[in-house]
């Protein structure tokens, strides 16, 4: 998902150490927010944790709207024909690991759930059972899908060398 803007059509200019930063806390963020929130014990005794928890997922969209106005998203999203050939080189190996990642991480969720079902009476695993656990699941997915070929750019390019 790539935003344009008007002012600046080929995406804002970002450093790399920014980009990776904003990275970490989407990737960071995001997971420990909604455990937060919705944890076994969210909301029960103390309602800190799920405010915290709830920050931290509103900081994660944050992170995840700058990025998505970003060059790197840019590059990630654009189409071939206004991509030069060693941005479009780029983009294709960063997509390629970007789908290595999220399609192992798929497999590794359907093993999980299918671990937990197989062994329900002898091990107690967590899974989702109400909406709101669906629901955060989804939107980490979409969240991961639509940002990873661009931080696996960012994580590419080198920083600008100081003077």
């Amino acid at each position: 998902m790539y935003v344009r803007s008007r002012r600046r059509p080929m995406g804002s200019a970002m450093s790399p150490l920014l980009a990776r930063s904003l990275f970490v806390a989407l990737y960071v963020l995001y997971p420990a927010g909604c455990i937060l929130q919705l944890g076994p014990d969210a909301g029960d005794t103390s309602p800190i944790a799920s405010i915290v928890g709830l920050l931290m997922v509103a900081a994660s969209f944050l992170a995840f709207a700058v990025l998505a106005g970003s060059s790197f998203q840019r590059q990630a999203q654009e189409p071939d024909s206004k991509l030069d050939e060693r941005e479009l080189a780029q983009r294709n190996r960063a997509a390629y690991r970007a789908f290595a990642v999220f399609a192992g991480l798929v497999a590794l969720g359907l093993l999980y759930m299918s671990l937990r079902a197989d062994f329900a009476d002898r091990i107690l695993l967590w899974a989702p059972t109400e909406q709101a656990h669906w629901n955060a699941l989804f939107w980490g997915a979409i969240m991961l899908g639509l940002s990873l070929p661009a931080a696996f750019l960012a994580w590419e390019n080198e920083p600008p060398l100081e003077d």
